[in-house]
């Protein structure tokens, strides 16, 4: 019997549309005669919307991030007289309504906590009784996705219940499948052949990446690695952010051990030749991570989930912080002189990692709509 079915996302970083493309695709690849559309909330509500949210999120965290991690902390604890998300979701839920009447899906993914509310208050207010499951995509459980009338939550992974609970989840709403990444994640492969695919050679690799946006202090890590008398690799991964790209290009120049990328779709063949990997951990970056089994060394994270990612992360063992770009090249050479904690890492990581977390989700979704 063909089914409809609806994932909203929101594209404020890559991390949540790349959550909705990969069950997108795991569902077509499980369900026969499925139609499946997926919607850029903002974009699709207002384009202009859009373009003023996005942006001013951007810009909060290339110039200001402190305020961005304020606004997120006031919208958990906050004394709000008035729930401004609420009144959002109200106002913006009526153009997501037109959409539901017209497509009659006979599920709801929500891959970000604006359309998440928006759906609650639509099922409250409408008598909409299509079953909603939301996908948390951060290593935290923060109240802006919690509302009353979501069927489920897919959460990062188990140790993340308690939390879940304590913030107003009902247990059997809970469901610890992971973050859905895409299929060639949970793969393994030879890093040797991997390396010599990419034009490296023996020598050991870090992998320098700053999401898919190129955010965080990638240049300044770039700079001090390359300065180290450790005899490595380094792979930067500059993702979207065209002026960081043209800054590592000037510094390739002058060492040849480094070798530099824009935005790419093989990710999974750099993650897979790394020893080590330099990054900010948004909550799909490091679900990719925890899948390959890589040590992890994080830098500059920004304020809001990614630092409380990072508390989780440090927290089991799967991670180490630099004080900054300074403090990382000593960080890194402890690392390597250290089999023992790069091998503690790397099992902590497969302990945690959920690879095949897209098609488990998929796999109950088929479940929910038989």
């Amino acid at each position: 019997m063909k089914k409809n079915i609806l994932i909203f996302s929101v594209s404020i970083g890559a991390g949540h549309n790349s959550a909705a493309k990969a069950l997108e695709k795991k569902l077509i690849d499980k369900m026969s005669g499925v139609t499946i559309k997926v919607i850029d909330t903002f974009d699709y509500i207002n384009s202009t919307l859009h373009k003023v949210v996005v942006g001013s999120y951007m810009e909060t965290l290339k110039f200001n991030p402190k305020v961005w991690g304020y606004l997120y902390q006031q919208a958990e604890y906050g004394d709000r007289i008035i729930d401004l998300g609420q009144i959002l979701n109200k106002l913006l839920s009526f153009k997501l309504h037109q959409l539901i009447d017209e497509f009659k899906p006979d599920g709801i993914i929500c891959t970000h906590a604006f359309p998440t509310g928006m759906i609650s208050v639509l099922k409250a207010h409408t008598g909409l009784s299509v079953p909603v499951v939301a996908v948390l995509t951060d290593y935290t459980v923060h109240s802006f996705w919690i509302h009353d009338y979501i069927d489920y939550y897919v959460i990062p992974c188990n140790e993340l219940e308690y939390e879940c609970i304590k913030k107003g989840m009902s247990p059997d709403s809970i469901l610890p499948f992971g973050i859905p990444i895409r299929s060639e994640f949970a793969y393994d492969y030879d890093q040797k052949a991997v390396k010599e695919k990419l034009g490296l050679d023996e020598r050991r690799v870090v992998l320098v990446m700053g999401g898919g946006l190129g955010l965080g202090a990638v240049q300044d890590s770039v700079r001090s690695l390359l300065g180290s008398s450790q005899s490595l690799q380094v792979v930067a991964v500059a993702g979207k952010n065209a002026r960081l790209y043209n800054q590592l290009i000037k510094i390739r120049e002058i060492y040849d051990n480094l070798h530099v990328f824009g935005y790419i779709d093989n990710i999974v063949d750099h993650m897979s030749a790394a020893d080590l990997i330099v990054t900010k951990p948004g909550g799909l970056t490091t679900a990719e991570v925890l899948a390959k089994r890589i040590p992890m060394v994080i830098v500059d994270p920004l304020p809001g989930q990614e630092y409380r990612n990072t508390e989780f992360l440090l927290n089991w063992g799967v991670a180490v912080k630099a004080g900054g770009p300074d403090s990382l090249v000593s960080l890194i050479n402890q690392l390597f002189k250290n089999d023992l904690r790069m091998k503690h890492m790397r099992e902590m990581a497969a302990y945690l990692a959920k690879p095949r977390a897209a098609d488990n989700i998929a796999d109950f979704i088929m479940d929910l709509m038989n």
